[in-house]
C-alpha cells in the first residue's frame, strides 16, 4: 500500500482533482471530513491529510512514501526530500512591499528590517542581492 501525504487547505481540492483526472476512485476521501487517514485499498493507496508544513517531514521520516505540497513549503524547509515534478497546480507569489519612498531610504542604512512568514526564502532573496536584512 502506497502512503501519500496531502496538504489540507487550499491545495487539497486541486490535488484530489489530479487523482480523479488520472482515473483513481478516491472512495470516502472528502475535503469535508475531519478524518486524517483515508485507506483506499481498491487502488492500493492510503492518503494522509496533514498540515502543509508537515508533508515534507512525513516523507523525510518515512511516515509517508510520497507527498504533495506547495513549492513555498519546500523552499522554506530544509527537509531532505526529492522533488520529482511540479504538478502545475496552485499558485504562490511572494512579494516585497514597503511604504512609498521607504525602500530607497532603507537601502542607505546598514540593514533593512523585514517581517515575513518565510524567513529562509526572504533571507536568501536579500542575500543574493547583497542586501543585509534583519528578519522579524
Amino acid at each position: 500500500m502506497l502512503t501519500i501525504a496531502l496538504s489540507k487547505g487550499k491545495m487539497l481540492d486541486l490535488t484530489l482533482d489530479v487523482f480523479r483526472q488520472a482515473g483513481y476512485a478516491l472512495g470516502s476521501l472528502s475535503t469535508e471530513s475531519r478524518r486524517l487517514v483515508f485507506p483506499c485499498p481498491e487502488i492500493g493507496m492510503t492518503f494522509l491529510i496533514v498540515r502543509p508544513t508537515d508533508v515534507p517531514t512525513y516523507v523525510e521520516y518515512g511516515a509517508a512514501d510520497v507527498g504533495i505540497v506547495g513549492k513555498d513549503v519546500l523552499m522554506e524547509q530544509d527537509s531532505d526530500v526529492y522533488e520529482p515534478l511540479d504538478l502545475g497546480i496552485g499558485a504562490c507569489r511572494i512579494a516585497v512591499a514597503a511604504l512609498k519612498g521607504q525602500a530607497s531610504r532603507d537601502r542607505l542604512s546598514s540593514k533593512i528590517r523585514v517581517a515575513t512568514k518565510y524567513p529562509k526564502i526572504t533571507e536568501r532573496y536579500f542575500n543574493q542581492r547583497g542586501v543585509s536584512v534583519e528578519i522579524v
